[in-house]
């Protein structure tokens, strides 16, 4: 009997062991998960901030530049790079531009080439800056852009060209000027909408 209460004695002392080894693993992983997403969201803001001031003096920069394209066509006519860092806590990151929807918030249905397209709802009017990371864990950070008159438009990935342009076009006579992270190829606008 007596070696009995040994052995059970031996197993309670291991049990409480790898009770308390685990717990002690899972406080540390919870501190590290915890840490890693504050740095991260400080990472985002600090990203997001970065890029609304590149915004606002390059709107100030190409707002006093004059240029006048020709109809169909576009001048960049100031860049400016922002020098985004690697990486965010270890983690890619994305920068997405997004214009103020303006008639965006009055569409509720949209037809292309006789399919519905989806329309994001956006919860505020005003153009944004939206930086997230794309690797675990996930998280995100919206910051408003006060007003401007121009569109922005855009998208930066870790690694890729974080070039902001300040850009003048001509569209059927009309001139607009638009600022643009990144490459592009073509232009994102609205020019009419047509109701059914």
């Amino acid at each position: 009997m007596k070696g009995l209460s040994k052995f059970v004695e031996y197993a309670f002392i291991i049990l409480f062991g790898f009770t308390v080894l685990s717990l002690l693993t899972s406080m540390i992983y919870t501190y590290y998960n915890k840490t890693l997403e504050r740095n991260i969201n400080s990472g985002l803001k600090q990203v997001a901030l970065q890029t609304s001031d590149a915004i606002l003096k390059l709107y100030d920069t190409g707002q006093d530049i004059k240029a006048e394209p020709e109809n169909a066509s576009a001048v960049i006519v100031a860049n400016m790079d922002i020098n985004y860092p690697n990486n965010i806590g270890g983690r890619n990151f994305e920068v997405d531009l997004i214009s103020s929807p303006g008639i965006w918030v009055q569409v509720t249905n949209l037809t292309i080439d006789s399919e519905d397209a989806n329309i994001r709802k956006e919860t505020s009017s005003g153009a944004k800056i939206l930086v997230k990371t794309t690797q675990d864990p996930f998280l995100s950070y919206e910051y408003p852009l006060p007003n401007i008159a121009i569109d922005i438009q855009g998208k930066y990935t870790s690694g890729s060209n974080d070039t902001l342009s300040y850009i003048k076009y001509n569209y059927l006579g009309t001139e607009h000027d638009i600022i643009v992270l990144g490459d592009f190829d073509f232009i994102v606008g609205v020019d009419t909408i047509k109701y059914d």
